[in-house]
């Protein structure tokens, strides 16, 4: 009985490590790829952005929003998921040259 117990314990936190480097995934990979990945690498990573916007000299910035997931508990009641928003700032080239996150209300 002792070592079921402890199997689930571990299996929990197995589960719970795998969730938080889920969190963190996206931005670590934008983090290590800022001045070597194009746009066309990117929308074959994640699909088309949820919003482009051109800038000055050829310049564009990539918006991506990340609601997250959000079920019904008990009641029935679905507590709100955060939403994040990576945008993403290419150069003329089409090379990523910047990035960053925010909340999906700033």
């Amino acid at each position: 009985m002792m070592r079921t117990q402890r199997l689930r314990y571990h299996l929990l936190c197995v589960g719970f490590g795998a969730l938080l480097a889920c969190s963190q995934f996206e931005t670590g990979y934008f983090q290590s790829k800022v001045d070597q990945v194009t746009q066309e690498v990117v929308a074959s990573r994640y699909g088309a952005p949820h919003k482009t916007d051109e800038l000055p000299e050829g310049r564009a910035v990539w918006t991506y929003f990340d609601r997250g997931s959000s079920t019904a508990g008990y009641g029935g009641y679905a507590p709100t998921a955060p939403c994040k928003a990576y945008l993403l700032t290419f150069d003329q080239s089409g090379v990523l040259r910047d990035w960053k996150q925010q909340d999906c209300t700033s």
